[in-house]
């Protein structure tokens, strides 16, 4: 679960959030300087911190936006800078993520050319949690906290070090990459060494979602208990993020009615809760009804959570949503409905998973790792390298040498076990997707009539109609393969489905989100990976290109890569040797 939102927010005044949130009078004072010095930057800077750490966004905005209002007199570019970071933050959080987006970029270029490391961390992070939570890009999101964390390693930052390692964790979950754990334990750790309950509460919450995600439920129950009192005794926000935990602990126990009542309490915490907190909690307890049997029921909780995510434009969950949503309809037997979910959890998911992207990721990773041993170990041993140079020089070259290998032999595994898993997914996917198309044309074969095919080109299309439209047409490429004709065209297929190219152009941008060239390729790609996905296929691979229409071997190369992310060839070695793992 997220709660990166709460972490970040606390960066200016982190020792500040405990005591601000237990004595409100602080903030009566604030506001009694605010009606005598107007202008009074300090106060004006607790104010914003203050809401925003209490979820009140719109007062964050107005005092931020105040704020600014001063720097444009003074002319002090370290307000302008606070201000941006105000909003950025508080526009990000209630779903306004174009002017979030705009003000935490100002706050990029204001914080490098002021060198305020300081703020730089905080903006970094910020930014790390935009591309997470706004454009579900979480190898993006590690690279913004890669570099929040080695700036405030090199300032010793500690308690900003701390909270970035959370944030680090808690993208890690998201991820379902257990690594996660080492940073989790290392925030708890700091946390107490610093003897910071918030930061004691956050790593220890995440530390517990870790262990839960390596099924270590016992050992996940003895962080939470812990962060669950320092939430209650700080009333620290988002406490529908811990609610949700033990949701999950006492579903995986089978304690489904306890489960629910704390799904319940999360879902209550509407107004002092992250958006994805209250997205995670629907998404709980409509698998908690499913494995109940009530899937009506699930079914609405689910389109409830989506209705949120999609209100306050946070993308976190969404993909699991859509998926449970396609797995409900089909225990109902609505296999239609269960298809297009499953086809757009397909999109959501398709759009987290990049080869390149895993790539860099591993490499920050194992950078990272690489570079923070090294430093424990030159500071440790700095005497004896002054005594021993020339034995150091060699010793360091063995090292870098050593390192060199490792990276790629780490890199090669890593490259070989993300084209296995490609492989995999579509194999299960093609399964899938086949059992649903089965069941789909045998329902439609006991519900056929004998009206003949409607005819679109004299009429105004529909709803309906073009609902029905692009059923054909699905149903053309599908069963009678008509992208495999090289020189298909618009008019052919509007032709062979009684209509025209303008109806038919319309039906496909608005049905596929897509244009012409691409949804024909969209089938000539799928019929390729059932193809290859095959082992006993041996097909020369420029035989399946002409057969499938395409005109050339290197457009049908080139587009297989960029949608699957390995070449034909590379994909079809990978398949045989999972058959012979087998």
């Amino acid at each position: 679960m997220k709660i990166t939102y709460l972490l970040l927010v606390l960066f200016l005044w982190t020792p500040f959030c405990a005591k601000a949130q237990k004595k409100p009078f602080i903030i009566e004072k604030q506001l009694e300087v605010i009606k005598k010095e107007p202008e009074n930057s300090n106060a004006l800077k607790f104010l914003c911190q203050y809401y925003l750490n209490k979820g009140e966004f719109s007062k964050t905005i107005t005092y931020a936006e105040y704020m600014k209002n001063i720097a444009d007199k003074s002319k002090n570019p370290s307000l302008y800078l606070y201000s941006y970071l105000f909003q950025g933050q508080a526009q990000m959080m209630s779903g306004r993520e174009k002017v979030a987006k705009k003000n935490l970029n100002l706050a990029l270029e204001l914080a490098t050319k002021l060198h305020n490391d300081s703020l730089l961390c905080s903006v970094y992070g910020n930014l790390g949690l935009y591309a997470a939570n706004i454009d579900t890009d979480y190898y993006r999101a590690i690279q913004w906290l890669y570099k929040g964390i080695t700036l405030a390693q090199q300032n010793k930052y500690q308690e900003q070090y701390a909270i970035l390692l959370a944030n680090l964790a808690n993208i890690y979950y998201l991820k379902k990459d257990k690594a996660g754990i080492k940073y989790a334990l290392e925030s708890y750790e700091l946390g107490h060494r610093l003897n910071d309950p918030y930061i004691i509460y956050t790593g220890a919450i995440n530390t517990a979602y870790l262990y839960f995600l390596m099924k270590q439920n016992e050992e996940a129950i003895k962080y939470i208990h812990e962060a669950e009192k320092l939430m209650l005794e700080n009333d620290f926000y988002d406490q529908a993020h811990t609610y949700n935990l033990f949701g999950n602990i006492l579903c995986d126990s089978g304690e489904y009615v306890q489960a629910i009542e704390y799904y319940k309490k999360a879902m209550k915490d509407k107004q002092a809760a992250q958006t994805s907190s209250i997205v995670y909690a629907h998404l709980g307890y409509a698998r908690v009804l499913m494995k109940e049997k009530n899937y009506e029921e699930a079914i609405l909780l689910l389109k409830q959570g989506l209705a949120i995510s999609y209100a306050r434009a946070n993308a976190i969950h969404r993909n699991a949503l859509y998926e449970t949503l396609s797995t409900c309809y089909e225990q109902l037997h609505q296999y239609h409905n269960a298809l297009n979910y499953y086809k757009v959890f397909r999109l959501e998911n398709d759009s987290l998973f990049n080869k390149d992207k895993e790539r860099d990721l591993s490499e920050m990773r194992f950078k990272y790792d690489t570079e923070r041993q090294e430093n424990m170990i030159k500071q440790s041993k700095l005497d004896v390298m002054q005594k021993e140079q020339r034995i150091q020089q060699q010793t360091f070259i063995l090292i870098i040498i050593f390192i060199v290998l490792g990276l790629l032999y780490y890199l090669y595994q890593r490259k070989n076990k993300l084209y296995v898993s490609i492989v995999k997914q579509n194999q299960e996917a093609i399964k899938r997707e086949t059992e649903l198309n089965r069941r789909i044309r045998e329902l439609e074969q006991n519900g056929k009539s004998g009206n003949a095919p409607e005819k679109y080109a004299g009429s105004s299309l529909t709803d309906e109609k073009s609902l029905e439209l692009f059923r054909a047409l699905e149903r053309a490429m599908r069963e009678e393969k008509i992208y495999k004709d090289n020189s298909i065209t618009k008019d052919k297929i509007a032709d062979l489905l009684g209509t025209n190219r303008t109806y038919l152009s319309r039906i496909i941008n608005e049905q596929s989100k897509q244009s012409f060239t691409h949804y024909v390729n969209s089938f000539r790609i799928e019929e390729a990976i059932r193809l290859l996905s095959n082992p006993q296929n041996d097909t020369p691979l420029k035989a399946i290109s002409a057969d499938l229409g395409f005109n050339s071997i290197s457009t049908f190369y080139n587009l297989f890569q960029s949608v699957v992310g390995m070449t034909p060839s590379q994909y079809r070695n990978k398949v045989l040797e999972l058959q012979k793992q087998q």
